[in-house]
């Protein structure tokens, strides 16, 4: 696990805190799952967060729904401990389980899902693995639950693909000048401009930025067998997409 770049504890807590700085519609998107989510969690049940990182998310979640619990999912030694710090407060509302997303996390849950919720995490997946992944969530989810998944997405031509890119580098560099983001994870973000603009078209490997477009995403949602599988929610080259078990 050693080689996961995001299993560093500068990385982490770079991140942390300036998460949203970085990502220019962090809070919409959050916002747009949270209005989303099932309202029979205010009876209680459980909600999954894939890639769940620092738990932020997730304590917008216990906070709104005060009967629910959540489990974090992620492979980030350092993420899952700034998540539990930020937690503790919740006491066993909230858990956490350390593994892959390409792995069997649904093993790990005490019970079927209410909700499962993930963001900027799943794009780090090639196909067959988000194929897979989305395969998983509908197993774990409990007759009408819901599954949505905020993230970076793909324009479908590579000229307005790489004209979204450019742009959020061009709004990472101004932030990073501005001293709005912290040292420390300004490496990450000139690797991350190198990799997707730099070097754009070239092939990725999983825990690349495996970019897809909404309908191919939505496409996989419903192979897997999710209904009113839909796009509420979207944003440049951010969107919400949304599927739920019959």
């Amino acid at each position: 696990m050693s080689e996961y770049r995001w299993n560093t504890n500068d990385f982490a807590v770079g991140y942390d805190a300036a998460a949203q700085i970085i990502h220019p519609h962090y809070v919409e998107i959050q916002d747009a799952i949270l209005e989303r989510l099932p309202p029979g969690l205010d009876r209680g049940g459980l909600v999954v967060d894939l890639g769940g990182g620092s738990g932020r998310l997730i304590e917008r979640v216990l906070d709104a729904w005060p009967a629910a619990s959540a489990i974090v999912v992620d492979q980030s030694e350092p993420f899952l401990a700034l998540a539990e710090r930020r937690l503790a407060r919740l006491g066993s509302r909230a858990k956490y389980v350390l593994s892959r997303l390409q792995t069997n996390w649904r093993a790990q849950l005490p019970t079927q899902a209410a909700a499962i919720v993930s963001m900027s995490a799943i794009h780090h997946l090639e196909p067959g693995e988000k194929m897979s992944l989305y395969r998983q969530c509908y197993e774990a989810l409990a007759a009408g639950g819901v599954l949505m998944n905020g993230d970076e997405v793909r324009a479908g031509g590579d000229e307005a693909c790489l004209a979204d890119l450019s742009a959020w580098a061009v709004y990472m560099r101004t932030q990073m000048a501005g001293g709005a983001i912290p040292t420390s994870f300004h490496p990450a973000i000139h690797k991350w401009i190198e990799r997707n603009v730099t070097h754009f078209g070239r092939p990725k490997k999983s825990g690349d930025d495996c970019h897809e477009t909404i309908e191919a995403q939505l496409s996989y949602f419903r192979e897997v067998g999710l209904a009113t599988v839909d796009c509420p929610w979207q944003k440049e080259m951010w969107a919400v997409m949304r599927g739920m078990k019959a």
